[in-house]
């Protein structure tokens, strides 16, 4: 059967609100956003597939309800013309003309007459075919099952049962309400029927509270302290904790990410604050930080605006999930547990600092880094070596700082800040880096220990020296390097290792820091270790993956950066000589050159020139391509007879006499306008110049001057990926 073509009446003008929410015990805050996407997603797709004209899609949550309320939900479906085949022809009549058993069949299925049927050509031949209308049924008899199923349907990462049956959700479901204006839609799921009663603030306000229509749901339910519309929540949140922080006497540390924790955490916010013992301000401010953040959801006070973590007052600030009631009660509850976990830190703090860094690195040697690769020591082995090959590239200086803060930047990891002190693993590198200050390691190499893991996330700060970068890159280039030796390539969404992270790490830096590195030498000095250990490495194939890896991440980076496709395979695939005369082989990648040559080749496809110049190249390529003939190491330049070949010649080196200061200092914006200039000659030779003539010497030093062309090009683009209007025709 061929696929329906749909045609859709009109009826089902905009009627009544519709709302539905499925109430809930408490959901950890991280559920909520998540599952209202999915919500309005499966909402708006379920909506057009049910045709039922709507108006605005919108979503609402809490700790205790997941709500969906739909605008102006027609009456009823849209009415739906459909033609559907039925048998071919030749099948659904006899000899004498009567229908068929497959025809007759194929009637009563479509519920419609034999003299409805006509005949239709397809590709496939003449077949007989039927319209079926399919009449709009009213909202109300097709959203009970299509809202139960949106509610079963919804994901999240745990799942629990508590009735009898398979039913699973984040946590067991306690009440639905389904209303479609003022009636109530009969939805059955989770083992309760939908009705119009809600729940109000589980201690503010005791009881169900009934909703008397889809567009009085905010409100009805702000009259028991919940509010229900989470954008308006995180509002009341920031003017909560301005308000608290002013009655301090400093300012809330930004956090946006707290913020959008706590609105998913409460119904009716509140903010107040508590204070720690002042004794405490020993310790790193990342410590209390995170003992108040990752612990206890707290926001830190400042002493004053822009001043930074280093102004943090002995305060905080809670947001409660209530009003001013047991208020005190509250704040003595909340200070005691966080005064518990700073004194676990204290703890740690002072038993870390009775051992240096340097104390610490041989006992890496019992920890193991990945599983057939070694310990931690090994790493930190390796961290020295690639660290200060690195470094003579990069910022040869900082060598020394480099190889010093490479031996010492895992030993935090032994530490009982981060070994024992679980809820301080977020700290890693930054803990370290302390320990290294206080054993009277060099500035530069405690800054390097604590900023080596930047960036932290896609969004994340980079580091903010030459040597913490270094140490960055090569940490990163080690672990991605040690995945693919061991086999631990990501592959769909799944990434164990991080290693995709790492790798977007990598180039993060070398494009937002503009350092220029080779990815493919990177790469190789990277695995030599892992290869020098294990000679049975398939060396061949690892290496040729790790290409093909940094290549999609550089690629992702230049997507990113706005960079059109062909332009990014134009820069990738080119073939830098910076080490003698002729290209260097194929798989180089340096992001930084990359994106710089990817900008600068778009900036030229309004010239005039490119395009010709463009599609010429790629004759020039094609030609080569076809060419089955060994290549002479070297042009004869007295072969040269004809005078186009001799001007193209010329050209060439006027280019490469033009070019090859600008190459060395990457000029790529004055490089192409030299490049350019190519075009005439280029095109004279093809016009007047038969490249493959039967006098095989004069047919080879031709094709070793169309190779050194194309070869200058290559040094920056490979123009033959650039997607050119009409190149077809002109061809």
């Amino acid at each position: 059967m061929t696929p329906a073509k749909a045609k859709r009446g009109a009826r089902g003008a905009a009627g009544a609100d519709l709302l539905f929410e499925i109430g809930v015990e408490e959901l950890p805050a991280s559920y909520v956003p998540p599952a209202l996407e999915q919500l309005e997603r499966d909402a708006r797709t379920g909506l057009k597939e049910l045709r039922l004209a709507h108006g605005e899609v919108r979503t609402y949550g809490t700790p205790r309800r997941l709500a969906l309320v739909v605008g102006g939900l027609a009456a009823r479906q849209s009415d739906r013309e459909a033609e559907v085949l039925g048998p071919a022809a030749r099948a659904a009549w006899d000899a004498a003309g009567q229908p068929t058993r497959a025809l007759l069949g194929f009637c009563q299925g479509k519920g419609v007459n034999v003299s409805d049927v006509r005949r239709v050509q397809t590709p496939k031949g003449e077949y007989v075919a039927v319209t079926v209308r399919d009449i709009g049924r009213p909202a109300l008899e097709v959203l009970p099952g299509w809202l139960a199923d949106l509610a079963a349907g919804l994901a999240f990462p745990k799942t629990m049962r508590w009735l009898a049956d398979e039913t699973r959700f984040a946590r067991p479901v306690r009440w639905l309400v389904a209303l479609l204006g003022h009636e109530v839609v009969p939805v059955r799921a989770f083992g309760l029927e939908a009705g119009r009663a809600s729940r109000g603030h589980r201690f503010l306000a005791g009881g169900p509270v009934e909703i008397p229509d889809a567009a009085g749901y905010l409100a009805a339910l702000e009259r028991v302290k919940v509010i229900t519309d989470h954008r308006a929540r995180r509002e009341r949140i920031r003017r909560e904790l301005d308000r608290a922080a002013k009655s301090a006497g400093g300012v809330v540390r930004e956090d946006e990410e707290l913020v959008d924790l706590n609105t998913f955490m409460v119904e009716w916010p509140a903010a107040f604050v508590g204070s720690f013992d002042a004794r405490f301000h020993q310790l790193p401010n990342e410590i209390i930080i995170t003992a108040l953040r990752e612990h206890q959801s707290f926001f830190a006070v400042l002493s004053g605006a822009g001043l930074g973590d280093a102004a943090i007052q002995d305060q905080f600030i809670a947001v409660r999930n209530g009003d001013q009631r047991n208020l005190d009660g509250v704040r003595r509850g909340n200070e005691d547990v966080l005064t518990a976990r700073l004194e676990d830190a204290e703890f740690y703090w002072r038993t870390d600092l009775e051992k240096s860094p340097a104390e610490q690195v041989e006992a890496l040697a019992g920890v193991v880094w990945m599983e057939g690769l070694g310990s931690l020591r090994d790493k930190a082995n390796r961290l020295v070596q690639l660290g200060g090959w690195l470094a003579e590239r990069l910022a040869p200086p900082q060598r020394p700082a480099v190889e010093r803060a490479a031996l010492l930047c895992k030993t935090d990891l032994l530490s009982e800040m981060i070994g024992s002190g679980k809820e301080y693993a977020s700290l890693q590198g930054v803990i370290g880096g302390y320990y290294a200050k206080h054993a009277r390691e060099p500035h530069e190499v405690c800054r390097a220990i604590t900023e080596h893991y930047h960036p932290r996330g896609a969004k994340g700060a980079l580091p903010g020296s030459d040597a913490a970068a270094i140490l960055a890159l090569a940490d990163r280039l080690d672990l991605v390097a040690g995945a693919f030796v061991a086999g631990r390539i990501p592959s769909g969404s799944e990434d164990p290792y991080g290693v995709r992270r790492a790798g977007n790490g990598v180039v993060r830096i070398l494009i937002e820091q503009r350092r220029r590195l080779d990815l493919r030498d990177a790469s190789m000095q990277a695995t030599a270790p892992f290869f020098a250990a294990n000679a049975d490495l398939p060396q061949a194939e690892i290496v040729r993956r790790l290409g093909e890896f940094w290549r999609g991440r550089v690629e992702a980076a230049l997507e990113e950066r706005g960079v059109a496709y062909d332009v990014r395979e134009a820069a990738l695939d080119a073939r830098p000589m910076p080490d003698g005369d002729r290209p260097r082989r194929p798989g180089w990648i340096d992001p930084a050159d990359c994106l710089e040559r990817a900008r600068v080749l778009a900036s030229f496809r309004a010239d005039r020139r490119f395009e010709p110049l463009a599609v010429l190249f790629k004759r020039v390529g094609n030609i080569l391509k076809a060419a089955t003939e060994p290549m002479p190491d070297a042009l004869e330049p007295e072969r040269l007879a004809e005078p186009a070949e001799r001007e193209l010649l010329a050209a060439l080196e006027r280019a490469r006499g033009a070019t090859d200061p600008l190459w060395k200092r990457h000029a790529y914006g004055d490089i192409l306008p030299a490049l350019l200039e190519t075009e005439a000659p280029i095109h004279a030779f093809f016009e007047q110049v038969l490249v493959n003539t039967d006098d095989m010497p004069t047919r080879l030093n031709r094709l070793r001057l169309l190779s050194e062309v194309r070869d200058l090009f290559l040094r920056g683009w490979d123009l033959s990926k650039v997607v050119v209007e009409g190149e077809k025709d002109r061809g």
